[in-house]
Formats: structure tokens, C-alpha cells, sequence
């Protein structure tokens, strides 16, 4: 415990023992909404004559691209002053974002807009801020180790809930749903995220662009996290995107098929993510990454290569792996110094990240028009091979995880 985190410990609502639970709490209910308003959105926007193509691709664009905006601003706001207020206000706004999407019925576009606007806000509020009080939370391999577990258990019940209201239409019931999960993490927040932010923070939001962007020049860490988050976002993007067209399956049973294979994909990371810190502990972060981009590679090339079912649910099982243990690097490689603040830090890795997470679901759809869905999983892990071996480059094993021992008794109040 770094000195002087033993007074900010004490003011922690929750006892140190038991802050993680709740707090995955937290993280289970804000990935579960993200995940449901991703599939349910242009559903909605269809049933309301807004679902072209472009539409869709526009209104996605400001619920999912606008966290990486306010993000720096926001996170520098909330290490200086605590994490608490943005949180709760951030879900609140989600919650009245919800509402406002089911009362938009019939409307016109400028309300969708309007509603997709605020729930892109509340949405960019409480995402990095979220995984900084993760991040601050009991022992950081540990911890990160269940935030994996939990993201990906996240998902797999959005894809259940989604199924779900889906099946008979009523994609209302999704809208909901989210408010009331977005009033539980708002008054959740409060009683987690403690009324301090990062000792020591100084960043002033008006600064936090260009420091952010400096920060992630000169620091080798976040450059290899934001790798690894890159990974990340390939892998979940290739398995959602495009497992439909590697299933060659009857076409009413292609939408059990795919639900059976995220659901493989997600529980192998929810069953492998608690092994976080004992595996770190055995190998050090170097080997995790190992593991993480090895898993990655073999993964998508079992879907491209191997042919058949066997192929892709072996595939998707490895990718499960991959998914989790690169959760716990790459915030374990972001978080590992307390420079500019833990959000700051986390908002800094999405520079790179946005950037990659634009032009390689391109080079993914050029490379399926060219040469069939196969190619797209090799592809994917010629990619993630790159990636891995950059991270690797960066010296990222090195920089977070060589004292693994040293860092297990590390509290400190978010």
C-alpha cells in the first residue's frame, strides 16, 4: 500500500474485503446495457423508418463514438474530484435516455437524435470512469481478473436478454429495461465509488486533450495497452460480425448456432477471467500477453482454417481466453502508473484504439468481398499477431507485473 493510501482506504464506504463485488456489480450493469443497446438500437430505428444503412452506421456512431470525446475531460474532471457525481449523473442519463428512446416512438429524426445524443453522453460518462474505480479497487490483478470475467458474462446476457425481447418484437421492453438498470448503477455509484478521485491529480479538463495525447506519446505502457485493446476489439468485432458466414448450418437454425457460439465464446472468458492473478502470479505479464495474443491467433485461425463446427467452437472457446486475460493487461498496462490520473490515463489509450477500430473493420470487409469469410479469421490473426508482437515490442510484460507480490495488498479508494 502506497503511502498515505491507508486514510483514504478508511473513508471507503464499503470495507476494503467486500469493495469488489459491488463494484463488479457496477461493471455487470453498465456492459450489459452497452451490449443491448448495440443490438436493440437499430431495431428500434427500423421499426421507426430510420433503418437504413446509413442511419444505423450514424446513429451508432454518437451512442458509441461520442465516449471517446468527453472521455479525456470528463475522467480529468473526475480524478481531481472524485468519481461519485459523474457516475451517478451518468447513469441517470442513460436511464432518462432509455425512456426517451420508448417515448420517441413515431417521432421524428431529430429526436432520435436528441435521445441518441444523451445516451452517447451518459454512455462516455461512466465507461472509463467505471474501469477506474476497477482499476482502484482491492488487488489489481485480482480485480481485473473478475472485471474480464464480468464483461464478457455481461455480454453473454445482453445476447440472452436480446434474443429475448427480440423474438416477438418487443423491443421496447429493452428500452426499459436499461432505464432501470441505469437508475440501479446511479444509486450503485453512490455507494461504491468513495468521494475522492486520484491523490495527487492535477490535470485541468480544459488541458486534458493535449496532456492525454502527450501522455500517450511519451509512455511505452499505454501505447501497449492501447494495443492490447485493439486486439480486443478485433477479436469481439470478427466473432459478432462474421460467425454467421463460417456456419454452414440450415438457415432457420443459423440464429441458435450463433447465439451458442458467443455464448461458448463468453462463458470460457467468465470461466477463465478469475485466473487472472494466479496466472500472472506463474508466468509474469509478459507470458499473460503471450497467452492472450497465442490464444488470439490460434483461435481465429481454428474458424478460418479448421472448417466445419468443431473448428469454430474450438475457436471460439480460445478467443474466450484471449478476450478475458487482455482485459486484465490492458488495464493492468494503463493503470500501472497513477501519472495524469487512473481515467485520464484510460481515456488516453482510446486515441489509438478509435483509429484501429475504424480502419481494420475495413481491411476486414475488403478482405470478405475479395475472398470469402475464411480469409477474414486469417486475416484477423495475422492482425492480432501484429499487434501482440508490437505490444511485446513496447516492452509491455515489463512495464506492469514484475512485482506482482509487492502490488497484492494495494487498496486504494477510487
Amino acid at each position: 500500500m502506497a503511502p498515505g493510501d491507508g486514510a483514504v482506504a478508511r473513508s471507503r464506504p464499503f470495507p476494503a474485503g467486500s469493495a469488489v463485488a459491488p463494484v463488479m456489480l457496477m461493471v455487470l450493469i453498465l456492459f450489459t446495457v452497452d451490449a443491448v443497446v448495440q443490438t436493440v438500437l437499430p431495431v428500434a430505428l427500423a421499426a421507426n423508418g430510420l433503418g437504413s444503412g446509413l442511419l444505423v452506421g450514424v446513429f451508432l456512431a454518437l451512442a458509441q463514438g461520442l465516449g471517446l470525446l468527453i472521455a479525456p475531460p470528463v475522467n480529468a474532471h473526475a480524478d481531481r474530484r472524485g468519481r461519485r457525481g459523474v457516475l451517478a449523473v451518468g447513469g441517470l442519463l442513460i436511464a432518462a435516455c432509455a425512456v426517451g428512446v420508448v417515448l420517441a416512438v413515431g417521432r421524428g429524426a431529430w429526436v432520435w437524435v436528441v435521445v441518441v445524443l444523451g445516451y452517447g453522453l451518459g454512455r462516455g460518462a461512466t465507461v472509463v470512469t467505471t474501469l477506474a474505480v476497477v482499476a482502484r479497487t482491492g488487488d489489481p490483478y485480482r480485480t481485473q481478473g473478475y472485471n474480464g470475467a464480468t464483461q464478457r458474462l455481461a455480454a453473454a446476457l445482453a445476447a440472452v436478454l436480446a434474443a429475448t425481447v427480440l423474438t416477438d418484437g418487443r423491443w421496447v421492453w429493452a428500452f426499459w429495461l436499461t432505464a432501470a438498470f441505469g437508475i440501479a448503477f446511479a444509486l450503485l455509484s453512490l455507494r461504491v465509488a468513495g468521494p475522492g478521485g486520484d491523490p495527487g491529480a492535477g490535470v485541468a479538463v480544459a488541458r486534458s486533450y493535449p496532456v492525454s495525447l502527450g501522455m500517450l506519446r511519451g509512455d511505452r505502457a499505454l501505447q501497449a495497452s492501447s494495443l492490447v485493446n485493439l486486439n480486443l476489439a478485433c477479436l469481439t468485432l470478427i466473432g459478432n460480425s462474421f460467425y454467421p458466414f463460417v456456419l454452414d448450418v440450415p438457415a432457420g437454425e443459423l440464429a441458435g448456432w450463433l447465439l451458442a457460439l458467443l455464448l461458448c465464446r463468453d462463458l470460457a472468458a467468465v470461466a477463465s477471467g478469475p485466473l487472472f492473478g494466479t496466472v500472472v502470479g506463474r508466468v509474469g505479464m509478459r507470458g499473460v500477453l503471450l497467452l492472450t495474443g497465442g490464444c488470439s491467433v490460434a483461435g481465429l485461425l481454428a474458424v478460418g482454417l479448421g472448417g466445419g463446427i468443431a473448428g469454430v467452437v474450438v475457436g471460439a472457446l480460445l478467443q474466450g481466453v484471449a478476450i478475458s486475460t487482455g482485459i486484465g493487461a490492458t488495464n493492468i498496462l494503463a493503470t500501472s502508473a497513477r501519472e495524469g490520473g487512473t481515467g485520464l490515463r484510460l481515456a488516453a489509450t482510446n486515441y489509438l484504439n478509435g483509429v484501429g477500430s475504424v480502419a481494420v473493420p475495413v481491411l476486414l470487409g475488403l478482405s470478405f468481398d475479395l475472398a470469402g469469410a475464411s480469409s477474414v479469421f486469417v486475416l484477423g490473426a495475422l492482425v492480432c499477431a501484429a499487434l501482440v508482437a508490437g505490444v511485446l515490442a513496447l516492452g509491455g510484460g515489463t512495464q506492469a507485473g514484475s512485482n506482482r507480490q509487492g502490488r497484492g495488498s494495494t487498496s486504494v479508494a477510487p
